[in-house]
Order: C-alpha cells, then structure tokens, then sequence
C-alpha cells in the first residue's frame, strides 16, 4: 500500500476526529454535562441559602409550637410584619454571612408565608 492510498484508507477516519473534536465540546456545554466554576458557585451558594432558610423557618415554627400558637397565623399578606419580626429574632441566633443574609430572610418568610 503506497502512501497515496493511506492518506485515501484514513480520510474517513480523519474526517471523523475533526468533527468529533469540534462537535463534543458543543454537545457537553448544551447538554449541561460541563459545569462552569461560576455555575458551580452559585450552586453552593443557592444550597446556603436554601439550607439556612430552612433552618430559619424550622426556628420559627418551633418557637410557635412551643408557645401554642398555630403556625396559620402567619400565613397571608396581612401577617408579614409578624412573620418578618419573628423572621428577624429567629436569624440572630443563626450565623449567616452577610452577602447572603437578606435572601436567607427572604427565602424564610417565603417558606413561613
């Protein structure tokens, strides 16, 4: 076999690689199967806040279990200023970073209303 005909027998094979190479790169990104470090941390930091929300939340529900009250009452938009007091007693025993602190409190009154 001359070279010739080594270069033809590999073209496909070439050809192949090439649009392979351009191809998965385009495929992983849209597909979401390659995460961006700026995806990833504002993954983590979603999972902050969902977390200490809920820790909030959890706060707050159990100091109104330990008084007796039903957790109704805070329900609707005419008990948010009660909610958000509660909200802000409950978030002083949490230690929460700053940048966070206000969705942390949003995503509580969130899960209490």
């Amino acid at each position: 076999m001359s070279y010739s005909e080594s270069i033809v027998s590999a073209k496909p094979y070439i050809t192949g690689f090439v649009i392979g190479v351009i191809a998965a790169p385009i495929v992983a990104f849209s597909a979401g199967w390659v995460s961006t470090s700026w995806a990833r941390a504002e993954a983590v930091e979603r999972a902050q806040i969902d977390t200490l929300a809920g820790v909030c939340s959890n706060k707050v529900v159990r100091s109104f279990a330990a008084q007796n009250l039903h957790l109704a009452t805070l329900k609707g938009w005419d008990h948010r200023a009660a909610r958000n007091d509660l909200v802000t007693k409950a978030m002083t025993e949490i230690e929460v970073p700053d940048l966070l602190a206000a969705q942390i409190v949003a995503g509580c009154n969130k899960t209490l209303a």
